[in-house]
């Protein structure tokens, strides 16, 4: 667990923005930190770069200087100025994106311990074999494995990461 500290303006504003009392509000933000999602950086008054953290369940923004947290604020609701019934129309497919999102996620995970699986039984099977030739055909099929299931890896990560972009909405 990554420790931060937090400033006097920092815990100034989780009191005076978040409602949170100030005997918790320095425990409150490192505990946002530790699931805060990186958004980006940004310059500061000083001319340097601070970065920018999101909390997407609690709705909060958190910036940081190495690791002090210098201050937090608010998220805005993302669709405020909707009408409800677009506001519910909305969730609902972003609802169902996540649904489809997961269940691909899922597949994706049993394809890649199916990949494991064989992985596995070559590794086996090499430790077992003495010929040089067959040897280095199961180093081939294992490096043909092993590339499947980087790209397998890159996909189910990419589909984490849309998910999560879908879910800072809803």
């Amino acid at each position: 667990m990554k420790q931060y500290e937090v400033t006097k303006h920092a815990k100034e504003r989780a009191v005076e923005r978040l409602n949170v009392t100030p005997t918790v509000a320095e425990n409150h933000l490192v505990q946002l930190m530790q699931t805060a999602v990186y958004v980006g950086s940004t310059s500061n008054k000083r001319g340097g770069t601070v970065s920018v953290y999101d909390h997407h369940k609690n709705r909060v923004r958190l910036i940081v200087d190495d690791n002090r947290i210098v201050t937090v604020y608010p998220m805005a609701e993302p669709l405020n100025d909707l009408p409800a019934e677009m506001k519910t129309a909305l969730r609902r497919k972003a609802n169902a994106m996540i649904r489809r999102i997961k269940r691909e996620v899922r597949a994706l995970n049993v394809q890649l311990a199916e990949k494991n699986l064989e992985i596995a039984q070559l590794e086996l099977n090499r430790a077992k074999a003495r010929s040089n030739k067959v040897i280095a055909s199961i180093d081939a099929k294992i490096s043909v494995l092993k590339s499947e299931y980087s790209e397998l890896a890159a996909k189910r990560s990419e589909l984490t990461e849309k998910e999560k972009g879908v879910a800072a909405y809803v």
